[in-house]
């Protein structure tokens, strides 16, 4: 039973006593333990038995964080492509609004709106500003999914991230030191990463439909100008950064660019709606430094970031020309999303990086480029279908959870 466990694998044994272990071999790392293995006699489940139980419960933590990612992949390509679908309806329709910016507290005075701090501050000043839009409503009911997902997928909902409060708790309650290891890089953090650019993508939408509808609305036309505006996106441009920081660290060059342009497109809107000053003048000059910065990754890591060079053109231009809206319809990065989708539908293929982290080949599923494991940093994918060493095929993953419907 033990050569069944591979007892050897995880645990130092005695040499002259093959049966008293002796201490652990190493660190288990992620995906190790491979399948959930039951008796081979009578096929049932070991799970009661002490002697396996580490092996057992790693088995079950893997199976828990394979689910994760793809539930999480699943749930993200919808809304990203429900997002893309309202962008388009809001553009296709602009300057068509049922209702528009009106003074607050029923004065008919100039109106002035302050939008400042906490982003989720900022929405909800929207909201009472423009009233019961249908024109919005599902843009607002779309913010506030990406918003559940993004918490969803946050590093503390995951399998390891649980069992480890738990077992701190546990420490805790017994009086026991409750510092021990943990490996960070066993925690997914692609999924996090890719829902934070969704819901800055989501963010800035709001945002400029907002100052569309000001300078354009009829409330505004009666006023006799536009309405008064007391900006600062500071918070919007800090999640920017942290997100930069953490995917410069974690190689992840997709996310990388989407923080950079959305830096400056929040900078774009302060700007356009901001009497220009020493500040604006040193907020554009950063922004125009993060986009030069960004350009540079799109070159240099063109296989991960198809399709970013034109949002950079476009958001150069807006900073350029001075406008704080220019929806970019970017059929090459649109693709881009796609060929994600048919991978966590099943087309593509899964593979585990030397370190037992998984990610996925599109369109064909063979290797054709190299690149980096987002989480380790380590060699994956390949030349002529070939895999670079160390990469191997996750085919757990595709036969238990890459075709289920979620």
């Amino acid at each position: 039973m033990d050569g069944h466990m591979q007892m050897s694998a995880f645990f130092e044994l005695s040499p002259t006593n093959p049966v008293e272990i002796i201490g652990l071999k190493s660190a288990s790392k992620p995906f190790e333990a491979g399948d959930l293995k039951g008796c081979p006699l009578c096929r049932m489940p070991l799970r009661s038995i002490n002697r396996y139980g580490r092996i057992v419960r790693r088995a079950f933590v893997d199976e828990a964080t394979k689910k994760f990612i793809v539930c999480a992949n699943k749930t993200f390509i919808p809304l990203e492509g429900q997002l893309t679908a309202v962008e388009e309806k809001l553009a296709a329709t602009a300057g068509e609004y049922e209702t528009v910016a009106r003074p607050l507290h029923g004065s008919i005075t100039k109106l002035s709106v302050t939008l400042k701090g906490d982003p989720q501050f900022q929405i909800n000043k929207i909201k009472t500003v423009i009233g019961k839009q249908q024109r919005y409503a599902n843009l607002f009911q779309l913010r506030q999914r990406i918003r559940n997902f993004l918490k969803n997928v946050a590093e503390s909902e995951q399998p390891f991230s649980r069992i480890y409060d738990l077992v701190q708790d546990a420490r805790y309650r017994r009086g026991i030191p409750i510092d021990f290891d943990f490996v960070p890089e066993i925690l997914q953090t692609r999924n996090r990463f890719l829902a934070t650019a969704l819901l800055l993508r989501c963010d800035y939408l709001i945002l400029s439909e907002f100052f569309n509808t000001c300078k354009s609305g009829r409330a505004a036309q009666a006023l006799g100008s536009g309405p008064a505006f007391d900006v600062d996106f500071t918070n919007n441009r800090d999640t920017c950064y942290t997100l930069l920081a953490e995917c410069v660290e974690k190689r992840q060059w997709q996310s990388v660019v989407d923080a950079q342009i959305f830096w400056a497109k929040f900078t774009a809107l302060e700007c356009g709606v901001t009497k220009r000053s020493e500040h604006t003048a040193a907020l554009l000059s950063d922004a125009r430094n993060h986009l030069k910065n960004a350009r540079w990754t799109c070159q240099e890591y063109s296989g991960q970031t198809k399709g970013m060079l034109d949002d950079v053109d476009a958001v150069e231009r807006m900073l350029n020309e001075g406008t704080f809206y220019a929806p970019v319809t970017n059929e090459e990065r649109a693709a881009v999303y796609a060929a994600m989708a048919s991978e966590f539908s099943g087309t593509g293929h899964w593979y585990y990086c030397e370190n037992n982290h998984p990610f996925t080949v599109g369109e064909c599923g063979m290797p054709m480029e190299t690149s980096v494991c987002p989480q380790c940093g380590a060699p994956v994918g390949g030349q002529s279908h070939q895999s670079v060493e160390g990469v191997v095929r996750a085919t757990d993953i595709e036969s238990q959870f890459g075709r289920m419907a979620i």
